[in-house]
């Protein structure tokens, strides 16, 4: 399963840096955030305060703790204190302010989660919203400036999916990075979010800081049937047997002589519930149109032009439109004079050169009249025997009358007329 991460917080928890010369005992549990967005040489946080924790000087000068309760200043020569919870402390050394540390205790500001919603709204075909309903206390602390901050905490919403990825819907789990603060309080917010392809049920829990605690936290969770649509239409022509027929396929193009196979795919995400429409019509003729409600689709094109294949996918609610041009080729043909089947594997089968052709009549002759060969099937040639038996070396004749797929051009004398084609001429045999 593939994961798809969005809008992850650059939020750190990290170790103490080596020349830092405290050291904070909690058995159970902190958290020290080093990084210096927090402008503190600790900011620590701690699962909650008893007796037995301390924070503790381990360089060999000596200090004085300084800090301030209720308006009055405070301080202390000794090397570990018990900290008091929502409290900066400075260190100083030789008169000198030399580390901050700001202490919180956690447990005093956990979150409760209550309920998850998912929201439709107008726009449930791209976008939904999600309604969670909390109490997540804001947590507040002051910088070495004695600034006040407000630190961020992360939730996370999570969730399945379908996406479309190297050319089919794959399953991925997405998990979206939720950062609460000061300007985005809890209870009662909807967060909006892309309409998933598949059905799915929303996870939301957090945040970060409890969980490195070992906090539990709770985890709201709410199903959902998905209605968004979309698809990714494909057609793939399919390839006849006979190689004398020209453009018999074109990838990734469709187009090719007629008659074309196409073969159509919908490739739709995977819906509970959803309906197909297909209509193929020539672009000249929009309103005259065929229409089907298979998955997929095999179809063939019997005439020369230029066609469209719209693909209609939908739920009870939403709806998806893509298509697909085609084009089918003008008519063709062409007749060698020369061939020579002795087994080689090369020039063996005196063949015509083709392409959207629909009815087709050949009639090949020796010097003195004799049919030796006639065919119906413009992909089926001669293979140089009559009777089963190896014809002899010479010059034999044809007569070819075919039929196109398209029609005369505008410019022709017959135009508007199927195409006809009258063909004859020579055949040199040589082993």
């Amino acid at each position: 399963m593939k994961k798809l991460i969005t809008a992850i917080a650059c939020l750190c928890a990290l170790c103490i840096p080596s020349h830092a010369q405290f050291s904070v005992n909690n058995p159970q549990g902190y958290v020290k955030l080093t990084d210096q967005q927090y402008n503190l040489d600790a900011l620590v946080l701690l699962n909650g305060i008893d007796g037995n924790t301390t924070i503790d000087y381990t360089g060999s000068e000596s200090i004085e703790w300084r800090y301030t309760i209720g308006g009055e200043n405070f301080n202390s020569s000794q090397k570990d204190i018990i900290p008091e919870p929502d409290m900066l402390y400075s260190i100083y050394v030789d008169g000198v302010a030399k580390y901050h540390i700001y202490t919180i205790d956690y447990t005093q500001y956990l979150s409760q989660l209550n309920s998850i919603e998912v929201i439709a709204g107008e726009n449930q075909c791209s976008q939904i919203s999600l309604n969670i309903e909390a109490s997540i206390p804001e947590i507040t602390y002051l910088d070495r400036t004695n600034a006040t901050r407000t630190l961020n905490r992360e939730f996370t919403l999570s969730y399945d999916n379908a996406a479309w990825q190297d050319s089919s819907w794959v399953n991925i789990t997405t998990d979206t990075t939720l950062i609460i603060n000061s300007s985005l309080l809890i209870p009662n917010s909807s967060f909006s979010i892309p309409a998933p392809y598949k059905s799915t049920t929303f996870r939301f829990y957090g945040d970060q800081w409890a969980e490195q605690l070992n906090i539990e936290s709770d985890t709201l969770m709410t199903d959902y049937t998905a209605v968004a649509v979309k698809c990714y239409p494909r057609g793939t022509v399919v390839e006849r047997e006979y190689k004398n027929e020209k453009d018999r396929s074109s990838d990734p193009d469709i187009k090719g002589s007629a008659p074309l196979v196409v073969e159509f795919e919908s490739r739709a995400n995977p819906l509970d519930i959803i309906y197909y429409e297909w209509f193929v019509c020539n672009v000249e003729t929009p309103n005259n149109y065929q229409r089907y409600n298979d998955t997929d689709l095999r179809y063939t094109f019997e005439k020369t032009g230029e066609y469209k294949v719209k693909l209609i996918v939908t739920s009870n609610t939403c709806e998806y439109t893509d298509s697909l041009n085609v084009k089918v080729l003008e008519s063709y043909i062409e007749a060698p004079n020369v061939f020579t089947p002795n087994g080689d594997g090369v020039n063996d089968e005196w063949r015509v050169a083709y392409k959207s052709i629909e009815r087709y009549q050949c009639i090949i002759q020796n010097r003195w009249g004799r049919t030796v060969f006639k065919s119906t099937d413009p992909g089926k040639g001669w293979d140089g025997t009559i009777g089963g038996r190896p014809a002899a070396e010479g010059t034999y004749y044809y007569v070819i009358v075919a039929y196109g797929t398209d029609k005369f051009p505008e410019t022709h004398r017959k135009a508007g007329q199927q195409t006809k084609y009258k063909l004859s001429g020579d055949i040199n045999l040589f082993r």
